[in-house]
């Protein structure tokens, strides 16, 4: 590997390619691209040709479907039709490497975007939570207190009878003793009048020798 060549992982190759990295592992193996790996790690290495081959082979996949992709690609005319890339000037590749970087940007701001998202709707979740809880404890809690206000209130009723009943008879004993008064008062007129009437029919004692 020279230092100066530019090469990429196969994470590199599958964020270009918007697959996953076992895709890219699986097209390797499957038309027998030689790609190289790294004596220290054992992991692979494309150079910008091994780039430029993947996306043909992804190209050939999309339009045909893998069995006929395959099959072309193992005839010897049409494999060698795919020039190799070589010599490729740093811009391009930054520019590659840009790209990737923006589109990593992308996708976590997508991710946290879901993210808080779904904290709105744990949020709208938990509140809806709470108003039910709090419908279930007005249906639960506010019957048991009507009634406790109007076992209150009936009580207070009865007492309020139960004093107008005290008035009442109060009063009506009152009545029955001015009535007796007055009667025992008319009653001693009467008497008085007739021990009056009595005595002026009574003659004086001397009037009897007349």
């Amino acid at each position: 590997m020279n230092d100066n060549e530019v090469t990429y992982s196969t994470g590199d190759v599958a964020k270009d390619l918007g697959v996953s990295k076992t895709t890219i592992i699986n097209l390797v193996k499957e038309f027998n691209l030689e790609v190289r790996k790294n004596p220290k790690n054992g992991y692979r290495f494309f150079t910008t040709d091994d780039l430029h081959k993947v996306r043909e082979i992804q190209n050939c996949i999309e339009k045909m479907g893998k069995e006929r992709a395959l099959e072309q690609w193992n005839n010897p005319k049409i494999k060698n039709t795919v020039n190799p890339i070589k010599n490729v000037g740093l811009t391009e590749v930054e520019t590659l490497k840009e790209g990737l970087a923006l589109q990593q940007q992308h996708s976590q701001s997508l991710i946290n975007e879901i993210n808080e998202i779904n904290e709105q709707i744990k949020s709208i979740q938990a509140a809806q939570m709470r108003k039910e809880d709090f419908e279930n404890l007005i249906v639960q809690e506010l019957p048991v207190a009507l009634k406790e206000a109007l076992g209150e209130k009936d009580n207070q009723i009865e007492e309020l009878k139960e004093h107008l009943n005290r008035i009442e008879n109060v009063q009506n004993n009152r009545d029955k003793m001015l009535v007796e008064a007055l009667r025992q008062s008319q009653e001693a007129q009467q008497q008085f009048a007739v021990g009056l009437s009595e005595r002026k029919k009574l003659k004086k004692w001397w009037e009897f020798w007349r």
